[in-house]
């Protein structure tokens, strides 16, 4: 199993708490597609003959491609990989873009998973955010993507925003569980350097959720999807049975994927490689066969921590038995060493041979996998 991951860095502008490559200006599109057209036919051997089964559209907002570009980048992956029959074909929406023709348009086109960026139903948390749309179109996008033929829908919503009381948040969650939508990605809040969050938290104009409330935010998410029919199956991620997103699901489980377009990550199991973060570089390398992207081979320590980055975000989480099987018995050693002091905490369980997250772990799971690393 293979993906493909396209990235569209345009947006109409900048949301508040992005850190994401993008760019305002969308003069460059039809350039950008003929250049990771050109890409997709230049890396066709990268993923050394497995089939395609997941093609990804993100971004930026992928939504302000027309359903001819799209046609087009679809066609390019069919014209240089073997793609399965029922390959997840996922594109990522703002719900400004999502017109009842455009949408019809997308399902013919052979898209068949939609993901939405709704964040919030509460109209003051969308301005804070720096989001386009309102409240009041979102019941509608789902619904004529849904008459349309979308059976596989995803909606985003994030957590943790300062100022946003747990009633409001609570109210959002029910509100997008009801919709009839079959997966919801939901996020905490990270303030990243260079966004427009990090200028008023340095300024003091806003301050970081405490930790307290956090945890209730995330806990509040699982339960009340829960009792929807969600199950989490990752640590940001909730899907009804059948529906968990295998796009995504390959990168935790260290599946091979090609990543085209300005700043893409690709994967093969031996090495990582990253795609110049400026889309005018990106455009003119590939046209003139410069080089676009940076390369790293992993070390065996290396593969070592990105199985425990990836498999410690899931809810199957890590095995012993495969760390013991696949990693020099001195990684073995120092792991069930060090694994010793979380398992007494309240951060991490065992069930079997299997290793994972509580609740509480999740949380700083980035954390807790720094303490494994393995140098």
């Amino acid at each position: 199993m293979a993906g493909v991951y396209f990235h569209i860095p345009f947006c109409h502008q900048k949301c508040h708490y992005c850190d994401f490559y993008s760019i305002r200006d969308s003069k460059g599109i039809a350039d950008l597609i003929k250049s990771e057209i050109e890409e997709v036919f230049l890396r066709k051997n990268y993923l050394d003959h497995e089939m395609v089964k997941t093609i990804y559209f993100g971004g930026g907002t992928p939504s302000l491609l027309g359903v001819d570009q799209i046609n087009d980048l679809l066609c390019s992956v069919r014209d240089n990989f073997e793609v399965d029959a029922e390959c997840e074909i996922t594109l990522e929406a703002n719900p400004d873009d999502l017109s009842e023709e455009f949408l019809f348009e997308l399902h013919k086109n052979g898209i068949n998973r939609l993901s939405i960026g709704i964040q919030s139903f509460n109209d003051d948390i969308l301005k804070f955010l720096g989001r386009r749309h309102d409240s009041k179109m979102l019941v509608g996008i789902v619904e004529f993507a849904q008459k349309v033929g979308f059976s596989n829908i995803s909606a985003d919503l994030i957590f943790a925003i300062p100022g946003m009381s747990f009633e409001v948040y609570s109210d959002s969650l029910e509100k997008i569980a009801k919709l009839g939508i079959q997966h919801v990605s939901a996020y905490s809040l990270s303030v990243e350097k260079g966004t427009y969050f990090y200028k008023l938290l340095s300024n003091s104009k806003i301050s970081e959720v405490d930790e307290e409330e956090v945890l209730l935010q995330f806990n509040t998410t699982i339960d009340i999807l829960a009792e929807h029919g969600f199950t989490q199956y990752e640590i940001s991620n909730y899907a009804k049975e059948g529906y968990e997103s295998k796009h995504n699901s390959s990168y935790w489980e260290r599946k091979a994927y090609l990543g085209i377009g300005p700043s893409a990550h690709s994967y093969n199991g031996n090495s990582r490689q990253w795609n110049v973060s400026n889309t005018k570089n990106y455009c003119s390398n590939i046209s003139l066969s410069g080089s676009y992207f940076e390369l790293e081979q992993l070390t065996n320590s290396d593969k070592f921590n990105e199985y425990l980055m990836t498999g410690l975000r899931t809810s199957k989480g890590i095995s012993l038995n495969f760390i013991k099987d696949n990693f020099e018995d001195s990684i073995f050693r120092y792991f069930v060493k060090e694994v010793k002091q979380i398992l007494d905490s309240d951060l991490m369980f065992a069930v079997g041979d299997r290793l994972a997250l509580t609740r509480k772990g999740m949380l700083i799971s980035d954390y807790i996998v720094r303490k494994f690393y393995f140098v």
